[in-house]
């Protein structure tokens, strides 16, 4: 708590004169208007938009990272909180502003965009485990409800870009190793032949887990092409496959597990042999044809298959079976003429799940219980406007989406219970911000968001029928924010975003008695979330820098009553009050770089009743590497330490789990170590 303390106390300091754009390692010479946004559907700079925008350019010094999760790219940013990064059953679970926290698996509420092409479902499912983090370009975080742009599941959007420049040919060969029997190979290579370019990259990861029956086994192979096939038009393929054949979960335990042994798994996890088997496969293009001085049309087409089997730690339905088409597809005209910018576009999803169930006896696939199929189509109509006068930049967009939800019932031994749901909306923004110094802008919004069910939170229904559980209602959300962000002297930069959020119908997951182990899903009438997000980056030398970032998460259900009891007030499970990172790192001009990461997490809610509290934590990591060159070929030995404080602290917690059994716990101090080869 003193640690805890003594960070903020600074913070609260240096928040006064930092702020933080994580670019490439800041120079003098950087300026905030240089960062452009594309997430934003028209391209602006950071400092003109009136959103809570935080941007991470890569460097070379990534490739120091462990490559595990995305946590290591976006921990530093605030209003964003991730967790669940050694549970890789369950997937990265990231939480924007309070969206998303809700997700047993995977992300949901939040929009993720890898390329230009959608990798969020039509129904807001969302997974990164096909992402090759070895390739990663740019990240871009737009934080808060953005329906406006992107339709359902848009709470918050982190829009990523891969690598796909090349000035000249290269490959480049990584191996890493460390605790727990990890081990991480890479190869990337890139390729340019007259207007033609190409980036091929492979990848390898393994780990036994920190936890007993927590061990994963993962490829995945990305091609990606642009065709320049005229000074207008621009023509650009992807390919992405994964195959995950082991991905265990060891489950969640109580807090008397966790004294008692915190590397164990839960029983009922062993015995049903839990875990996820997963192979995927996509295929992309996209296009961008500059018509003329005035007017840009850009399109999208892609293909997406997901064959997934699951093992949950019961019998009855115990076993998943699931295949997954997704296709897409959406287009845009931008037309811009002196200081305004207009777009119009759509942006058409179609999914189909088949979803099966089986008994699990003790991780064998035994009789059927379910044969339903699943679809999700949906269609969203968008305009959106960008207009500078003088000092003023003002936004505006507004966004229709249909959505229809079908099952069909395909297991009649206990009746038909196919039916269908059409959740349409409507969702406008509005936003400007003022110049009132060269580098300094003032800014406000008003935005709007929804989110239906995923249709792996329909299916689960708590009446023990087939179908859909027609009790759930989207959620929706309206958000009020002003902010304030700039430069204040050379090498440092800022930004500050204060906002008002409110919901209604969150959905929120609980378990029952009745079906232990299932998480089901409900509304809860209404919730306020109030926050506070500061970042800050300072380059106090040409060698030295610091960012720092801080978020105030207060955020309460309002009208929330189950079974007679009355959760008005109580804080939202998942999420912590404070959180902080602090980031100090140096690079040489001789090739030597260094840098430590903090993260001071504060206390959180494990359920509705706040009874059950998680504990909060500090988590230090630091990383190091010594770059040189020996006839021509780059060679980069590099090293890393997890946690070094040894802290006990919990990586996910399973919300309003049955039983208390809210804890996977973390790994204790662990370190990785590895080489980097480039031709």
């Amino acid at each position: 708590m003193k640690k805890t303390l003594l960070c903020y106390s600074i913070l609260c300091t240096a928040f006064i004169k930092l702020g933080y754009s994580q670019t490439k390692t800041p120079t003098t010479s950087q300026k905030i208007d240089t960062v452009y946004i594309k997430s934003a559907r028209i391209s602006t700079t950071a400092q003109k938009l009136p959103a809570a925008v935080s941007v991470y350019q890569a460097t070379d010094d990534d490739a120091t990272r462990q490559q595990l999760s995305l946590q290591e790219y976006t921990q530093q940013t605030p209003g964003v909180f991730t967790q669940n990064a050694n549970n890789f059953a369950q997937d990265l679970r990231v939480s924007m502003r309070g969206f998303g926290a809700r997700s047993a698996f995977g992300i949901r509420g939040i929009k993720l965009i890898v390329d230009g092409i959608p990798e969020t479902t039509p129904d807001g499912q969302g997974q990164l485990d096909n992402l090759n983090l070895g390739i990663i370009d740019r990240i871009e975080v737009l934080k808060g409800p953005s329906s406006s742009l992107y339709g359902n599941a848009s709470g918050g959007v982190i829009s990523i870009q891969t690598i796909d420049q090349v000035e000249k040919p290269f490959s480049t060969w990584k191996a890493t190793a460390g605790s727990y029997g990890f081990q991480n190979l890479q190869a990337t290579a890139g390729i340019t032949t007259g207007k033609a370019t190409y980036i091929f990259h492979g990848n390898y990861v393994k780990s036994d887990g920190y936890r007993d029956q927590s061990g994963f086994e993962q490829y995945n192979a990305n091609v990606k092409a642009n065709f320049k096939l005229s000074e207008k038009f621009t023509l650009k393929a992807l390919l992405n496959y994964s195959d995950s054949p082991q991905a265990d979960d060891a489950g969640g335990i109580n807090l008397a597990s966790v004294e008692e042994n915190r590397r164990q798994a839960r029983d009922r996890n062993v015995l049903f042999q839990t875990g996820e088997t997963i192979q995927q496969f996509k295929a992309g293009l996209s296009a961008i044809w500059n018509i003329n001085t005035n007017t840009t049309a850009e399109g999208y087409l892609f293909y997406n298959n997901r064959q997934f089997e699951g093992r949950l730690p019961f019998e009855f339905g115990g076993l998943i079976d699931l295949g997954r088409d997704y296709v897409g597809q959406g287009a845009n005209i931008t037309y811009s003429k002196g200081k305004n910018t207009l777009k119009a576009g759509y942006d058409f999803g179609y999914q189909n799940d088949d979803r099966q169930r089986f008994r699990n006896l003790e991780g064998i696939k035994g009789e059927q219980t379910l044969d339903q199929k699943e679809r999700f189509t949906s269609l969203g109509i968008y305009v959106t406007d960008h207009l500078e006068l003088d000092k003023w930049y003002l936004t505006g967009g507004i966004r229709f989406d249909y959505n229809k939800l079908t099952a069909v019932d395909e297991f009649l031994d206990n009746g038909d219970d196919s039916g269908d749901i059409t959740l349409n909306s409507l969702n406008p923004s509005i936003g400007a911000s003022y110049a009132f110094a060269k580098a300094h802008n003032v800014y406000a919004n008003i935005a709007t968001s929804f989110e239906t069910p995923a249709l792996s939170e329909l299916s689960a229904n708590p009446t023990g029928d087939q179908g859909f559980n027609e009790n759930i209602e989207a959620q929706k959300a309206i958000n009020y924010e002003v902010g304030i962000k700039g430069k204040l002297a050379k090498g440092l930069s800022y930004q500050t975003a204060i906002f008002y959020i409110d919901t209604e119908d969150d959905l929120v997951p609980f378990e029952l008695a009745a079906f232990p182990d299932r998480t089901f899903y409900r509304n809860a009438g209404k919730t306020t979330r109030k926050g506070i997000e500061v970042e800050g980056a300072y380059a106090f030398t040409k060698a030295w820098s610091l960012t720092a970032a801080y978020t105030l998460s207060e955020f309460k259900y309002s009208d929330f009553v189950v079974d007679d009891v009355n959760f008005d007030g109580n804080l939202l499970p998942g999420i912590p009050k404070h959180l902080t990172n602090i980031g100090l790192q140096y690079q040489s001009e001789k090739g030597f770089f260094a840098t430590v990461q903090a993260s001071l997490v504060g206390k959180q809610y494990a359920n509705d009743s706040n009874e059950a509290t998680v504990d909060g934590y500090e988590n230090i990591n630091f990383r190091t590497s010594y770059s040189f060159t020996y006839k021509k070929i780059g060679i980069k030995p590099y090293a890393g330490l997890n946690n070094i404080l040894d802290q006990e602290y919990t990586d996910n917690v399973r919300i309003n789990a049955f039983g208390s059994r809210f804890f996977e716990p973390a790994p204790g101090i662990n370190g990785y170590g590895g080489i980097e080869v480039r031709f």
